[in-house]
């Protein structure tokens, strides 16, 4: 490849050289020399990168199982394999979470369920098999086509010239890689989205061929229990009888069998077996007991279900059936056990007593032979006993009662008024409130990007605070363990919020986190998540200050009013309806580099828009300050996978390494790091789909990128159609060439880079320039910065602006 594009590009040079009179000055012709090598060098680097990926893809389709992903210090995934042949290798692989162009080839799934190489001809809307000069398609697991880049910068594969430009499409094959837990299975995510699934082996596990707990009928009858080994170290595994209670038990390596007695008159027993491999030790039980050993699930007037009660002293009787002894707890001391009634089926008399707290309480009864290891238990949950209804939040420990209600699945009527909504009666002061749980949790077990979260025991009515504020609020912490939600409404669902204000403008309070953020954890003064709700007329105050860590690649979120939306509108159908924020949202140091969408995401109104249909912001503002060192920000929302943002501002700074977390590095080191916007740090690629706008919005805030990093006054990273919107800021950076020289990064008064129109899609159209765009040196006075013109209104790309339809 390397000697056919110096062949086309070299001669074409001297040819021009030597048709030339001798006292030609061929100064510019050795430029244009050294010009055509440097091409040339760009060109193979993207060829060879290309064909590395091919190769990692083919070694892993052709490996045995998967035993390791992890991460190096630049993100890339370190994936350790075992092949064919039972040999343990490891292959880095280039990650490109934040996906700008689609690969030239990427791997096809046939209908004979194997998967093939495949090309595209329409800069990635579709992808067609590679066939071979017999018409046959290149599994991925064998042979590869020739691909290369011809004199003209296209991608040629198998000779045969694609009319695809080299510089409009990716030469990276992978967007992530990670394990699934649940199935075993490691995943890998292709650039155009295309899901490889491989089987994952531990290092060294036990199993048996029975169930833990097993019952023995006779006692002179032997039990054989087979035992398997499995992992990548089973091979070469030790295994031995660590402990034996009551039991006789001979282990045969040749065989993998055990061989167990239960001691005449014992009625109960168990063996643990121990397999070690290197520093690899596992330890695996089993359970036995003469005749059926089982504790069945306690019951309560005939269910199982959790028992609800009322408030007052009651006595209750409940039922278990059990084959083996069993001891009683209960885990709370205003549950009282009585004792029992013998019969076949023990019934259990408890005593409850009535409820003073104010609070909604639970509780658990707990049945267990702890030396069997079998247990069963029941859960309580008792209101408080009954008060007056209020019909309204008017004391802090109201508002605290009632967060504990939702979040334990009571009744909440005492706080309704006559239309049914929950509403404060007058200003609610926090300040003697030490520790705030949200009210609704939220669980990510399940994210996606379409619905990232599901609501524990989310809000589902109308909260409405009819004017008034809730002031001194904190939820100051120090982040550890896997709560992921802080803020006033942990998650809410089929909900509105309406007419609230949180802080004030003359008490500020900032609410500081240190430690630790938990994987995909929401930080949001108003709402952690919210999916199918209205939130309008709200107003924020409070500051967030992030000076906990975020781990590299571990999505966090972090904003001014909401964190996450699902069919979500925040802010009505005119100004009296919108919602504001006012207080600043900033990050520390943090040693997540990600820029995408597993990056840290800061915003003033919302973090995160899923990738879900009805998601709007309408009539919002943001005056709060946002900054964070990477990731990306934007003062109205930090990432746009769907949706709808019209008829809202920004007039907040928005700044990324405002600390100085990379002071003094190249812009070489740090360009990659964040994607950031006066309205939107990025958007996912919406090209197609031209009903999702960002419309007739305003910037009016300074966007300063300490880093290089693609910022714009629209929009950082743009891949949606942006509609009648102004810039009034100063976007503020150097501007930072990589590659082949055309890739640039830095500043534009509309985009830092925006997708190419096409004949449906627009990027974008009734604009006004306005504002100023220049280097870094102006970041301490950025209004002296020159004027924007036509020529910085997207900093990447910027022929893809087209003046004539913006003003």
């Amino acid at each position: 490849m390397k000697n056919i594009i110096k062949a086309y590009l070299l001669v074409a040079a001297f040819c021009m050289l030597f048709s030339c009179k001798d006292s030609y000055d061929d100064t510019r012709i050795w430029q244009d020399l050294d010009e055509i090598e440097k091409i040339i060098r760009d060109y193979e680097a993207r060829v060879q990168t290309l064909l590395d990926e091919m190769n990692s893809l083919t070694s892993l389709m052709n490996s045995s199982f998967i035993s390791l992903i992890t991460q190096d210090a630049a993100g890339n995934y370190v994936i350790s394999y075992t092949n064919n042949g039972g040999d343990t290798h490891s292959i880095t692989i280039a990650r490109q979470s934040d996906v700008v162009d689609l690969p030239i080839v990427t791997a096809k799934l046939d209908s004979d369920g194997k998967y093939y190489w495949a090309q595209t001809l329409d800069k990635g809307k579709s992808y067609s098999f590679i066939l071979d000069e017999d018409g046959e398609k290149y599994p991925i697991a064998g042979r590869k086509p020739e691909i290369g880049i011809d004199n003209k910068g296209y991608w040629i594969i198998n000779g045969v010239n694609t009319g695809v430009l080299a510089k409009d499409m990716s030469n990276t094959l992978f967007r992530e890689a990670y394990i699934d837990e649940e199935n075993q299975e490691a995943v890998f995510i292709l650039s155009n989205n295309q899901e490889l699934r491989l089987q994952m082996r531990e290092a060294l596990g036990v199993r048996f061929d029975l169930p833990l707990f097993n019952g023995v009928a006779d006692y002179d009858t032997p039990v054989t229990i087979r035992y398997e080994l499995y992992g990548t170290l089973a091979e070469n595994a030790h295994v031995d009888l660590f402990t034996a209670y009551n039991m006789e038990v001979t282990v045969d390596r040749i065989a993998s069998t055990l061989t167990a007695t239960l001691k005449s008159g014992a009625t109960e027993g168990n063996i643990l077996l121990l397999a070690s491999a290197g520093s690899n030790t596992i330890l695996k039980p089993l359970y036995f007991t003469y005749g059926e050993a089982i504790i069945e699930d306690p019951t309560y007037q005939g269910s199982t279900n959790r028992i609800q009660l009322s408030g007052n002293r009651t006595d209750i009787e409940i039922q278990v059936s059990s084959s083996i002894s069993y001891e009683t707890k209960t885990e709370s001391d205003w549950i009282l056990h009585g004792g029992t009634r013998a019969l076949t089926t023990t019934t259990h008399s408890f005593t409850i007593l009535a409820n003073e707290t104010g609070d909604e309480r639970t509780g658990r009864i707990l049945f267990a032979n702890t030396l069997y290891n079998i247990s069963a238990s029941i859960d309580l949950l008792q209101d408080p006993k009954e008060a007056e209804s209020k019909g309204g939040i008017s004391t802090a420990a109201d508002l605290v009662a009632f967060a504990k209600a939702v979040n334990s699945g009571a009744s909440t009527a005492r706080w309704q008024n006559e239309a049914g909504e929950i509403v404060l009666l007058n200003d609610i002061d926090m300040s003697s409130v030490s520790s705030w749980t949200p009210i609704g949790d939220v669980d990510a077990s399940a994210y996606s990007t379409a619905e990232p979260y599901v609501g524990v025991n989310p809000f589902t009515g109308t909260f409405n605070g009819q004017g008034f504020a809730i002031k001194n609020l904190d939820c100051s912490t120090e982040l550890s363990g896997d709560k992921l939600a802080y803020g006033l409404f942990g998650s809410i669902s089929n909900a509105t919020i309406k007419n609230l204000t949180l802080g004030s403008a003359g008490e500020p309070v900032t609410w500081k986190f240190t430690g630790t953020a938990a994987k995909y954890t929401l930080i949001a003064p108003l709402v952690g998540y919210a999916k199918g709700s209205v939130i309008e007329n709200c107003t924020n105050y409070y500051n967030v200050d992030f000076a906990a860590d975020n781990k590299n690649g571990e999505l966090v979120l972090v904003s001014g009013l909401v964190g996450a939306i699902v069919e979500t509108r925040i802010g009505g159908d005119s100004k009296a309806l919108g919602c504001t924020n006012r207080g600043f949202v900033r990050t520390g140091a943090i040693s997540n580099t990600a820029n995408g969408g597993t990056g840290m995401q800061t915003a003033g109104i919302c973090a995160f828009m899923a990738k879900a249909e009805g998601c709007l912001i309408n009539y919002c503002v943001n005056y709060g300050d946002i900054s964070s060192p990477s990731g990306r920000t934007g003062g109205l929302v930090a990432t746009l996978m769907q949706g709808n943002i019209k008829n809202s501002e920004n007039r907040g700074t928005i700044e990324d390494d405002k600390v100085g977390q990379y002071a003094g590095k190249e812009p070489s080191q740090t360009y990659n790091l964040k994607r950031m916007g006066g309205l939107v740090g990025g958007t996912d690629n919406l090209t197609g789909k031209p009903q999702f706008t960002v419309e007739y919005c305003t910037n009016y805030g300074n966007v300063i990128t300490h880093l290089s990093a693609r910022t714009g006054g629209f929009i950082g990273h743009s891949n949606i159609q942006i509609i009648g919107c102004v810039n009034r800021g100063a976007i503020i950076g150097d501007v930072f060439t990589e590659g082949n020289g055309v890739n640039r990064h830095g500043p534009g008064w509309a985009c830092g880079f925006a997708g190419a129109s096409t004949a449906t899609w627009t990027n974008c159209r009734g604009c006004a320039r306005g504002g100023y765009v220049g280097g870094y040196q102006y970041k301490d006075d950025p209004t002296s910065a020159p004027e924007a013109t036509n020529e910085n209104a997207f900093c990447h790309a910027n022929e893809r602006f087209d003046s004539s339809i913006n003003f």
